[in-house]
């Protein structure tokens, strides 16, 4: 909307003086004309009554004048509402800067402004030292805000090219920089080219907003524009601002008089074509492993799966894993976590064994054979490898660079890989060393069977066992134990003495039990004598286990547990040694000698799946088989004979 002409702004201002003029001479009038009445009707009229009728009139007249000048400044007030201009155009860039400084002024100015929001969405090749009267007062005010503090102000910026970075680092980032000032100032930079939108804006809040609009034509930037002094249409301004701001692909380089370097760098690199290019091939081993090297040496966050098949030796790989090795070493804020294949040479032992040195690693063993692609994860990166038959070596892979989707990965690796109850723990963080016989229980359980013998009596088949329920057993899993008894006690002389460690690896183990059930696994217990006569009771069963039975009947008795928990017992048909079935998954069973009531756990099979999952599911049909002809065990220790 253009502005009215002089000699119109002249009449209008001219009108409101005669207005005024009239309206004091009409008031005196008034005020003449009561005082002559005043001094007629004193000679007329007794004094009390005149004093009346006095008040009266003077009260009449402050009334008549507070009302019309009231009326008055209301009708000026709308007047001049409906005369102010609430929209500017701008006709050149000059007028653009000129607007915008005037806003600026404004908002420093102005009681009420509590932040100023700027864009320079079409950044040309910056003109070095090209600037107007006009541009340079807009960056006088803007310096002298953003010197002051006291308002918030961000600015966007769409760069084409790394020289507009570097004139725009010269200019105000690089200066508040130096004066350490700059404390409510924030740039956020973008290298997108024609791809954002080119209206720009500066607005600030509670004052108004200025509107700067390109030249198709001209190709010339913020060749035009709108001014509009209205807060509720700067609002409109700061939300099409803010989508702009919170789109991941800025760069905050300036941050409240920090010069963040990393974000300018890597702007830097997005400007050079790097960032673009977010998926790399990389053909050869050469570029693979030199790509690995460079991630590592890069992140803090290092997760691995490396559960493929064991290949021959290569020239590129040995360099990557030395210099993974010295990362660790010197700086041990990194954190590592490798999952590790079953399929262990010589020099992946030796290269666990190293590694296991390191207390800020963490290893964990995959209890199988898989061909499957090898995955490095960084803080910024992920580097897919292949692998190419017949040697599966890794030769070719993949490059993600996008930190969003390194996370992504991140989280699928922690949540998920990691925290798989198959896998067999080798060493935790912190720790130095293989845990003992790691190695040697990822390799078996690869074949599908884990031996564990208890040679110095100090309860390992316990331990192991533990571990496995521990690992396997989830909140819906079942556990089905299977425990016989010969029901004749031996004599006091056979009873072997068991070692304090024994005893308490046995306790850890029946208390891992009882917690999987609180945990929301079913948990399943069969005493299976050969005599009908036998009983859960002292003579016929140690009192560990009498223990551990009233234990499991006190959490049959809490509501929420009563279906996940039972006790029964069942006739030994079969010479079978006592199992453990976990249905799905693995089975355990006893290396034991079961005389009387004091067997002692000597050792224990276990069995995965898939490798044995028929032998898995034999075991649970005959625990389900015994089950069906068991009678529930109501009380510990039994004091009834079973009816015959």
């Amino acid at each position: 909307m253009e502005k009215k002409p002089q000699w119109r702004r002249m009449l209008v201002s001219a009108e409101k003086h005669i207005e005024r003029y009239v309206f004091n001479w009409v008031v005196l009038f008034i005020i003449f004309i009561l005082l002559i009445g005043d001094i007629f009707l004193s000679l007329v009229l007794p004094l009390e009554d005149l004093k009346l009728l006095r008040f009266f009139a003077y009260v009449g007249l402050l009334a008549l004048w507070l009302h019309a000048t009231a009326e008055r400044t209301a009708r000026e007030e709308l007047s001049e509402q409906l005369k102010a201009p609430r929209a500017l155009f701008l006709k050149d860039q000059g007028a653009v800067y000129q607007a915008a400084a005037e806003l600026l002024r404004k908002a420093r100015e102005h009681p009420a402004a509590t932040e100023i929001i700027l864009t320079s969405l079409r950044v040309p090749r910056w003109p070095g030292g090209e600037t107007t009267p006009e541009m340079e007062r807009y960056l006088e005010e803007k310096m002298r805000i953003l010197r002051e503090g006291r308002i918030p102000v961000r600015h966007i910026f769409n760069l084409p090219d790394e020289p507009s970075l570097e004139r725009l680092l010269e200019s105000e980032p690089g200066r508040l920089a130096e004066e350490r000032k700059g404390i409510a100032f924030l740039i956020k930079a973008f290298a997108r080219g024609d791809d954002l939108p080119h209206i720009d804006v500066a607005a600030a809040r509670k004052v108004g907003v200025v509107f700067a609009f390109p030249d198709p034509l001209q190709r010339a930037w913020n060749a035009m524009g709108v001014r509009i002094d209205d807060p509720e249409i700067a609002e409109i301004a700061f939300r099409y601002f803010d989508a702009l701001w919170d789109d991941p692909r800025g760069f905050l380089i300036f941050d409240r008089g920090d010069l963040k370097e990393e974000a300018v760098e890597a702007l830097r690199r997005a400007l050079g074509g790097e960032r673009e290019e977010k998926i790399q091939i990389l053909n050869n081993e050469e570029a693979l492993y030199q790509t690995a090297v460079e991630v590592v040496e890069k992140s803090m966050r290092i997760r691995i799966q490396a559960i493929g098949r064991s290949a021959p030796g290569s020239l590129q790989f040995d360099p990557y894993r030395e210099r993974l090795l010295k990362h660790l070493q010197e700086d041990m804020r990194v954190e590592l976590r490798r999952l590790t294949s079953s399929d262990l040479n010589s020099r992946e032992r030796e290269y666990l064994s190293r590694l296991a040195q390191r207390p800020n690693a963490a290893l964990k063993g995959y209890p199988g054979k898989v061909d499957a692609p090898a995955i490095l994860i960084g803080d910024q990166e992920v580097l897919i490898a292949l692998r190419d038959r017949p040697n599966y070596e890794l030769r070719r892979g993949i490059m993600i660079r996008d930190e969003k989707i390194a996370e992504m990965f991140r989280e699928w690796f922690d949540q998920v890989l990691w925290a798989d109850p198959s896998l067999i723990p080798l060493k935790e963080i912190r720790q130095i060393g293989l845990l003992p016989g790691a190695l040697e229980r990822l390799e078996g359980a690869a074949r599908g069977v884990e031996v564990v013998l208890d040679q110095n009596r100090d309860g390992a088949a316990y331990h192991r066992a533990r571990e496995v329920i521990e690992q396997l057993v989830g909140a819906r899993d079942e556990i089905l134990a299977f425990v016989t008894y010969e029901g004749v006690p031996p004599p006091s002389d056979q009873m072997e003495d068991e070692s304090e460690r024994y005893r308490q690896e046995r306790e850890a183990y029946y208390r891992t039990l009882l917690n999987k059930v609180r945990e929301g696994a079913a948990y399943r217990r069969i005493f299976a004598f050969r005599h009908r006569e036998g009983r859960v009771a002292p003579g016929y069963v140690s009192d560990s286990v009498l223990g551990h039975a009233r234990e499991m009947l006190r959490l049959q008795s809490e509501p929420r547990l009563r279906n996940l928990i039972s006790l029964h017992r069942g006739e030994m048909r079969l010479d079978l040694h006592s199992f453990v079935v976990i249905p799905g998954k693995a089975a355990l069973v006893s290396l034991d000698q079961p005389q009387g009531p004091y067997p002692s756990l000597d050792g224990v099979l276990v069995f995965y799946q898939p490798p044995h999952a028929d032998l898995i599911r034999y075991l649970e049909e005959i625990w389900r088989n015994v089950l069906s002809q068991a009678s529930r065990i109501s009380e510990v220790p039994e004091r009834e004979m079973p009816e015959s």
